[in-house]
């Protein structure tokens, strides 16, 4: 096996800096947004179930970017999705509360 040969492997986990979230995803959401200005951005919601709790995970997206957003008038017709009830590890840049809710 050749030692220089470059693969394409993930970075491994911890070596970005941030916080890092792991549970159980356990819903997926997403609304239309638009701004002021008349830009248009979709909010994808993902709630993630941790030990002690419930934390909701925020991502505001461009439509006009992100191929997997399809938008039919105000509704969002598809979008990307995490697999529901599988756990998963989150890299977020910060966490807040917010009405007793934890979001990132």
């Amino acid at each position: 096996m050749d030692k220089n040969k470059q693969n394409n492997i993930a970075p491994a986990i911890g070596s970005k800096p941030g916080i890092y979230i792991q549970g159980m995803v356990i819903s997926n959401s997403a609304r239309k947004i638009t701004m002021k200005n008349g830009d248009v951005r979709v909010a994808i919601k993902t709630e993630v179930a941790l030990d002690p709790g419930v934390i909701a995970l925020d991502r505001f997206v461009d439509p006009d970017l992100e191929r997997e957003i399809q938008l039919k008038g105000d509704e969002v017709v598809s979008f990307p999705k995490i697999k529901k009830f599988e756990m998963a590890l989150f890299l977020v840049k910060r966490v807040k509360e917010y009405n007793n809710q934890m979001t990132a």
